[in-house]
């Protein structure tokens, strides 16, 4: 036996035997075997097997409601036989493009190249297990080949607009990446997806509050890498845009809703609507949700998302007027090295938030930042690798087009919203060059601050935090042990 999966799906809950014995509710098995066989022969082991369990859990979100793939076509059990003769061989082939479809997204998020290891993955398996290349009411090795490089060609259009979704997020474009999210969204309801789409709609949100009255920094968490928040907090909008702001917290309340419909269990989530509760002016219900995400975390070992529950808590306890309770909450969330912590603290204590001496300050002249040659300002030049994506707009909003190109080193997104531009170029994979003032990935924050000063705006997340200076448009992304995982150059027009 290949792969098992216990199925989720409505008509209750199927139990696969073999030699894993009885298979357990909500798991995927995978025999040693299959791993030994990528490990020595596949080009790219951990592609391989990411494809694999990306297409199985593909199975699961999208409810297909069944066994589903080789998992049961390529076992000699008899319930796989039964529930392969029970759907049509069009239908076997709609959700097993699906399926890698929805696996290979979701495999490049978790950062692997599943479709790309797919073909070879296959022929492994097949040469491996003796299976014969036509399978009754199943697509064919050749098929099966084909359908996961159609899907390859197909993301290569999708992955640029995550990623610019990501870069307008970075830049507080958060209207536009907040569009384009909730494309994505709708294409890929991940939870991930859906809650990238509020935070957008939340950040977006705190704009339209009127100065001064947005007093703590929330931290929303933007998944895949971040939670965002602007130093100072500062709305632009007046009481005039109140309905405006609430229809967006709204907007974003329904987006973490449906990401913790998908994983009641999704923290990020979690902590994210009782951000939005408290801004709404809900606090009781804020404090609902972060007990909620504390008792989640609890035995989970997560320090970074147990102190973004602990500032949200504290947020609702001082906004209920316990400021005792939000003091010792922060404090709590400060021994673990959060930001937003020390820089709420000072809010309520009415001290000096830390870094401000520093916040926004060029410590030297330096030339233009680059990467690997690379200008953010420079022309963007078209090719035929170069990919382009466009969000067509409608009576009240523009459209959106991004132009996704790569190269050694280097990856550059520009994205077009009306005739306003916006260009950012990241680090590729490996990058072995240095910043324009000399930082390099595994420098440490201290590093950073040193030769950038302290930065006007922070992008936390599970995985670290995102570091934005804009004066010297640049950002850095950090890892969860304070070290420079990659960074961005950008221009804004």
């Amino acid at each position: 036996m290949l792969v098992s999966w216990s199925d989720f799906g409505s008509g209750g809950d199927v139990g696969i035997t073999g030699r894993f014995g009885e298979a357990k509710v909500g798991y995927i098995a995978v025999e040693e075997r299959v791993f030994d066989l990528f490990s020595k022969k596949s080009a790219d082991p951990e592609g391989a097997m990411a494809f694999i369990l990306g297409h199985e859990l593909a199975h699961y979100y999208l409810r297909h409601g069944w066994v589903g793939d080789f998992a049961n076509s390529f076992a000699s059990l008899e319930v796989g036989k039964k529930m392969l003769s029970a759907a049509n061989s069009d239908e076997i082939i709609r959700r097993e493009t699906e399926a890698d479809y929805f696996g290979g997204f979701y495999g490049y998020l978790a950062g692997y190249d599943t479709l790309g290891a797919a073909p070879q993955a296959l022929d492994l398996i097949y040469t491996e297990y003796g299976l014969h290349d036509t399978v009754p009411n199943y697509p064919t090795r050749l098929e099966r080949k084909k359908i996961a490089e159609r899907v390859a060609k197909n993301l290569q259009k999708m992955i640029p607009v995550f990623e610019g979704a990501n870069i307008l997020l970075i830049v507080g474009k958060y209207h536009e990446a907040a569009r384009l999210f909730d494309f994505l969204g709708r294409a890929f309801p991940s939870r991930e997806i859906l809650n990238n789409t509020g935070v957008a709609y939340a950040m977006e949100a705190i704009r339209h509050f009127p100065d001064g009255t947005v007093r703590f920094a929330y931290p929303f968490e933007f998944d895949t890498e971040p939670r965002l928040f602007c130093s100072g907090m500062k709305g632009k909008g007046t009481d005039l845009q109140e309905a405006q702001r609430i229809r967006l917290l709204h907007q974003a309340a329904d987006a973490f809703g449906k990401a913790l419909q998908v994983d009641r269990n999704y923290v990020a989530a979690k902590i994210n609507l009782a951000a939005v509760n408290s801004l709404l002016g809900d606090n009781d219900t804020a404090l609902v949700l972060a007990n909620q995400a504390l008792e989640s975390l609890k035995m989970k070992g997560d320090g970074i998302a147990l102190a973004n529950a602990l500032v949200m808590r504290g947020i609702a306890y001082a906004e209920s007027g316990n400021q005792d309770r939000a003091l010792v909450d922060f404090a709590a969330a400060c021994n673990s090295g959060n930001d937003l912590a020390a820089l709420n603290m000072a809010r309520v204590t009415g001290g000096k938030p830390p870094g401000s001496s520093l916040v926004g300050k060029d410590l030297t002249i330096h030339s233009e930042e680059t990467i690997a040659g690379v200008s953010a300002r420079a022309a963007f030049r078209k090719d035929k690798e170069t990919i382009t994506f466009t969000l067509q707009g409608n009576d009240n909003e523009q459209a959106i087009t991004l132009h996704s190109a790569r190269g050694d080193g280097w990856k550059r997104t520009l994205a077009v919203v009306g005739s306003k531009l916006t260009s950012a170029v990241a680090t590729g994979e490996d990058f072995s060059g240095t910043s324009g003032r000399g930082i390099k990935i595994g420098d440490d924050s201290t590093a950073v601050r040193d030769r950038y000063g302290e930065s006007t705006r922070q992008i936390p997340s599970p995985a670290g935090v995102i570091l934005v200076f804009d004066k010297s448009s640049i950002a850095f992304a950090m890892e969860s042990g304070q070290k420079v995982k990659g960074w961005y150059v950008f221009a804004i027009e």
